[in-house]
């Protein structure tokens, strides 16, 4: 597969009665993305809601992805679980959907040493033909990748080709691309919509983000912009993108992001239970507002060209 790059989105799973996929609503947010022009989707990830739903309909969603992308951009297939044994079964069901690689997550709940992440995804990685992308998201599994466990595994599983680093420590980010630089075929992309310019400055191949699946034109423009030379367009949209973050301020983020596929047309939730959290109608108009803002105005000049 080519080299991860550039605008993945983690994209929502949108859910109808019962907390199933809504396939329709996951095939329109795919095509949604696809039409902005992004470089790849990361499935069943954070944002995919992965934590609020059942095994079988993890891998739907995931095959779902795979199906409508047919091959335009990597599709990777996310997987996050709290044991070897269980991951490594989930990663096999994966695998079969035809993901581009799979993302892992390190185990949560319990607390993990260093060597027992070198374990984990060592064991995944033999368990697999599927080449493995890192997850490193500390806030929520509280199990740190450091840099140097990373550059470890590099070496010793060759099959790990990249690491989505959502560490916002800029420290962290330095000391990885540093240890990393010198291999051309391992790519770092940055899980922080704050952080994308930096990010991008510092050697980051690209940036995956859930908020890009409410403005991935903004992304993409972005990316665009920062790879043309034109700094102050790129951090001019970066400051764009964080205010189209701060819908989440809104409805405990879920809340907002349910809104905002409301409002875009393309599906009613991607919450599932326990999460579900309504809006007033004061807070519905301010993420709209937003949205009118920053986002309405690609979707007006891509009505216009068409």
């Amino acid at each position: 597969m080519e080299r991860l790059h550039g605008v993945v989105p983690a994209i929502g799973t949108p859910l109808a009665d019962g907390d199933r996929v809504d396939e329709a609503g996951l095939r329109r947010l795919t095509r949604y993305l696809l039409r902005a022009g992004i470089n790849g989707i990361l499935a069943n990830g954070s944002m995919g809601g992965f934590a609020f739903m059942t095994d079988e309909e993890q891998l739907k969603a995931i095959s779902i992805v795979v199906d409508e992308v047919a091959g335009a951009v990597p599709v990777m297939g996310m997987l996050g679980e709290t044991s070897t044994s269980r991951a490594i079964l989930k990663a096999r069901q994966i695998e079969r959907l035809g993901v581009s690689c799979i993302s892992v997550l390190p185990p949560f709940y319990f607390l993990a040493a260093q060597e027992h992440l070198v374990a984990y995804f060592s064991e995944i990685a033999a368990a697999v033909d599927a080449p493995l992308v890192l997850y490193d998201n500390p806030l929520l599994t509280k199990n740190p990748i450091h840099p140097e466990t990373i550059a470890r595994l590099r070496r010793q599983v060759p099959k790990i080709i990249g690491v989505k680093e959502s560490n916002q420590d800029c420290v962290n980010l330095q000391t990885l691309l540093e240890l990393v630089r010198h291999d051309q075929e391992f790519t770092v992309l940055t899980g922080s919509e704050f952080l994308v310019v930096v990010g991008l400055q510092m050697g980051c191949a690209g940036f995956i983000g859930g908020l890009h699946n409410v403005c991935p034109h903004l992304a993409v423009d972005l990316y665009k912009a920062f790879y043309a030379g034109q700094m102050e367009k790129a951090r001019k949209l970066q400051k764009d993108m964080v205010e189209v973050w701060q819908i989440f301020r809104y409805g405990h983020i879920w809340g907002a992001f349910d809104e905002a596929l409301r409002y875009l047309g393309i599906a009613q939730r991607a919450t599932g239970a326990p999460y579900v959290s309504s809006l007033s109608a004061q807070d519905a108009a301010q993420v709209r507002a937003i949205l009118d803002r920053y986002v309405r105005p690609y979707l007006d000049s891509a009505q216009s060209a068409s």
